[in-house]
């Protein structure tokens, strides 16, 4: 069994590379209300790789509604700061978690910002427009854990992923295999990393979020609706849900007005963010 000591160990230890400087400088930049656009590309002049990324993913599928962006600086209008931001923080963070040691990491990434993008997509829906890309973060994080465990603990990690294998839900094969789930693991990360604790919270309880939690009960909406596209394991092949049976779903929309539930675009427009989510890793792979 792995404690959190022995885990918290492991990344005072460096078995996981940092973020780079270039994403916590932007990350606090764009919180500043004097941010400047002169201001974030100067930050984004220091890692050229990244803005070649953002740039690239400004003309992507998934933004480029207004003809091709042919500078970084015309991306960065397009998109906005926050955009431009959890964007670079994704792509970040893909190039820093390329893999562990026996995940599939294209797999578990296109599940990652399909999560992220439908998350995205339901909370406008929900009319919490303010709160779009923090859930567009947050559902891109939600299984970071599973890239550390790996990484940290490769050999019992495999036990894990034979289990899924063999038919068990990712977060059961955890808890009974290592005595720590993915959702615990991605938050001690995510808080190593200086990320908000907002998403640290939502990292940590998105298999079980508490009913009063917006993001974290998304968070898990937006999963179980991606592990229906993207099955990330048999169990996932045979998984089945209601939406209006789900708590998730009613907390999430409990906002909202009923004319304005469209249940069954909803369900098809994940089969969208799932297109644009093969795109965007592939396009976080190149870097």
């Amino acid at each position: 069994m792995i404690t959190r000591e022995q885990f918290t160990s492991r990344l005072k230890a460096k078995t996981l590379p940092s973020l780079p400087l270039t994403v916590v400088a932007l990350g606090e930049a764009v919180q500043d209300e004097r941010c400047t656009v002169d201001r974030v590309l100067g930050i984004l002049s220091k890692d050229p790789s990244l803005s070649a990324t953002l740039l690239r993913l400004a003309n992507s599928a998934l933004y480029a509604t207004e003809g091709a962006a042919m500078d970084l600086r015309t991306a960065v209008l397009r998109l906005g700061f926050d955009a431009v931001a959890n964007l670079g923080t994704g792509a970040a963070v893909i190039r820093t978690l390329k893999g562990g040691t026996h995940l599939d990491a294209v797999k578990l990434w296109q599940h990652s910002v399909a999560v992220g993008l439908t998350a995205k997509g339901v909370c406008v829906l929900a009319r919490r427009h303010g709160q779009a890309e923090t859930a567009f973060l947050t559902g891109l994080l939600h299984d970071i854990g599973k890239i550390a465990l790996d990484t940290c603990f490769p050999e019992a990690y495999s036990e894990v992923l034979q289990a899924v294998a063999d038919g068990t839900y990712f977060v059961d094969a955890e808890r009974a295999l290592l005595g720590m789930d993915h959702a615990e693991a991605g938050a001690l990360l995510a808080a190593e990393w200086s990320f908000p604790q907002v998403i640290v919270d939502v990292i940590r309880d998105h298999h079980d979020p508490r009913p009063d939690d917006f993001l974290s009960n998304l968070t898990h909406l937006s999963d179980l609706l991606v592990r229906t596209r993207i099955p990330m394991g048999p169990a996932d092949e045979r998984l089945l849900i209601s939406l209006d049976d789900l708590p998730a779903f009613k907390a999430v929309m409990a906002g909202a007005l009923q004319k304005d539930l469209d249940v069954e675009r909803l369900t098809f427009s994940i089969d969208d963010e799932v297109d644009h989510a093969l795109a965007f890793v592939e396009v976080a792979f190149q870097a």
